[in-house]
């Protein structure tokens, strides 16, 4: 990166400013979950291996 920022260009800018401005589209934002059904599942798996974990503990080998 530039130490010294550079000027914009004025051309550049004006094609983006008439370029259409609309919201983006449902298929373009991602999704509202995100990872949380991941997440979830991987929090019910660490729960079963410690209470897995607990039970088996004390027995013999």
């Amino acid at each position: 990166m530039p130490l010294v920022p550079l000027p914009p260009d004025p051309d550049s800018l004006e094609q983006w400013k008439q370029l259409p401005q609309n919201k983006p589209s449902r298929e373009a934002l991602p999704p509202v979950g995100g990872g949380a059904r991941f997440a979830f599942g991987l929090l019910i798996a660490m729960a079963v291996l410690i209470i897995l974990s607990l039970l088996f503990r004390g027995t013999p080998s």
